[in-house]
């Protein structure tokens, strides 16, 4: 009986065309490619992937150091997926271990560059305000309302953490949804865990729903720290990045509750997630209080015990 191209066991030569592939997919499309690391992390092992990525980040270093701050990124990415599907294969693949592996990723991106900077005597911090503020000047130049709309580097930058949590976040998010579509691709099977955080059931805690009211809160109001303003917006929006996902939930199940059809799903995600992302986060903010996935299903089941069909 010939064994199926998913059934054979990972080569070396599997090992390297997986590796390159996450590094390319991650380095052109950031977060997006960080479901073919997770691919590299089921299929070949802890040792093999936490090697790989060292090696990486040494040689990236050490070529140039312009590519300092381009591997400590690519290395967060490592540390995000790495950690929790450690933790995962423990048993304590859920939503405190995802916040502890996205934690230590964002940690190591905005640590890492800032004392290597140090080191050499540079102001990073000022050289990325000075880069941004070029990169607006020039959006003006072609779009005036961005000017209109008050956007400046110095906000930019105070709200620059909580940009790097959230690509962590997807990070993470994109890595756990299409792992095994990214496994198919390269011919191997992912294997499930069962303590994975699963897309349709994701909620947040409920500590998070107070979190998110205090820190919008705080964030708008007229203090006389402007740290307490500033920290309050990175929570604010770390917050409601975490609701998008339970947003996304909400959106999973009632395509499956209505059977909408991979052409229409296609459309609303191009609508709602590429346009209208803020939406999906208020849906997820709402889904706290009203439950919207358990009402979804209810609706659904008269069809059900009529048909005698499946619900969701």
């Amino acid at each position: 009986m010939r064994t199926s191209a998913l059934e054979r066991k990972p080569t070396t030569g599997k090992f390297f065309l997986v590796f390159v592939a996450a590094v390319l997919m991650t380095a052109l499309l950031n977060f997006l490619g960080t479901p073919v690391l997770r691919v590299l992390r089921n299929q070949f092992g802890s040792l093999k992937y936490w090697l790989s990525g060292l090696i990486l980040t040494a040689v990236l270093c050490a070529v140039h150091q312009g590519l300092v701050i381009f591997a400590c990124l690519l290395f967060s990415f490592w540390i995000t997926i790495g950690v929790y599907q450690e933790c995962e294969e423990k048993g304590f693949g859920n939503f405190w271990t995802a916040l502890l592996s996205v934690g230590l990723g964002s940690l190591f991106v905005i640590l890492g560059p800032k004392y290597w900077a140090m080191s050499l005597g540079m102001d990073l911090s000022e050289n990325i305000r000075e880069a941004i503020q070029t990169l607006l000047n020039q959006m003006a130049l072609n779009r005036p309302e961005v000017k209109e709309m008050g956007v400046s580097a110095e906000g930019f930058m105070k709200q620059l953490p909580s940009m790097l949590i959230i690509v962590h976040i997807a990070a993470l998010a994109f890595a756990l949804m299409l792992d095994r579509k990214m496994g198919l691709l390269f011919g191997v099977r992912v294997e499930k865990i069962a303590s994975q955080i699963k897309l349709l059931e994701f909620r947040a805690p409920d500590a998070a729903i107070w979190i998110t009211m205090f820190s919008f809160l705080l964030s708008f109001l007229n203090l006389e720290n402007a740290q307490v303003n500033t920290i309050s917006m990175n929570v604010f929006n770390v917050m409601m990045a975490i609701y998008f996902f339970q947003g996304l939930a909400v959106l999973e199940v009632s395509f499956l509750v209505f059977r909408i059809g991979n052409l229409f799903k296609f459309l609303i995600y191009f609508l709602v997630v590429g346009q209208l992302f803020f939406l999906l986060s208020i849906i997820g903010v709402i889904d706290y209080w009203l439950d919207l996935r358990r009402r979804l299903k209810r609706w659904r089941t008269p069809e059900k015990d009529s048909k005698n069909g499946e619900n969701v």
